[in-house]
């Protein structure tokens, strides 16, 4: 007898990120929530074109970055916490939520793509950016069939740690009034 595992349909990305993300301003709530997780003194917000779908939202913070290890172990990972209840954040003294990345997944989603790049605190010089093309989940049966790969650069060291979030190709626009319920969420 062989061994045989549970594996995901690439749709269950696409349905969990349309209904776990009713609001655009939740999505990008709960990417500043990652921005203060990391221990980042100032979260940046820019909406480009936003007033409809093609649009850009990029989230910038200057936090503790991360390795392609934590990438692929924590950021990756969806359904689970690799947050240490009792550790507490360097700048803030926090106990960060036990994320699960929902949140993060459904604002990923409002695009057609997604540009994570980041420079890592413990690493220096050293910056990764790695891309999610939605139509390439969209285009297979399994999650699993598609890979991502982890891109690496060389940066001055003084360049800084933090992260940058690109969500591109918005599916729809965010209206004026959702954008005035995100600066009061903020």
């Amino acid at each position: 007898m062989g061994t045989a595992r549970i594996r995901f349909s690439a749709d269950i990305l696409r349905r969990l990120g349309e209904e776990l993300n009713p609001r655009p301003d939740k999505g990008i709530v709960e990417l500043v929530k990652n921005a203060y997780d990391a221990d980042a003194t100032w979260c940046r917000i820019e909406l480009l074109e936003t007033d409809r779908a093609g649009g850009v939202i990029i989230v910038t913070d200057d936090g503790d970055g991360m390795t392609p290890a934590e990438i692929e172990r924590g950021w990756l990972v969806l359904g689970s916490s690799s947050k240490d209840a009792a550790r507490r954040t360097r700048v803030w003294g926090a106990s960060p939520p036990a994320a699960r990345g929902w949140g993060r997944l459904a604002a990923l989603r409002m695009g057609s793509s997604a540009l994570l790049t980041t420079r890592p605190r413990t690493q220096p010089g050293d910056e990764y950016r790695l891309r999610i093309d939605w139509s390439a989940f969209d285009a297979t049966d399994l999650v699993d069939d598609v890979n991502l790969n982890t891109d690496h650069t060389v940066r001055p060291p003084d360049a800084g740690s933090g992260t940058e979030i690109r969500i591109q190709g918005l599916r729809k626009g965010i209206q004026r009034m959702e954008v005035k319920r995100l600066a009061r969420e903020l």
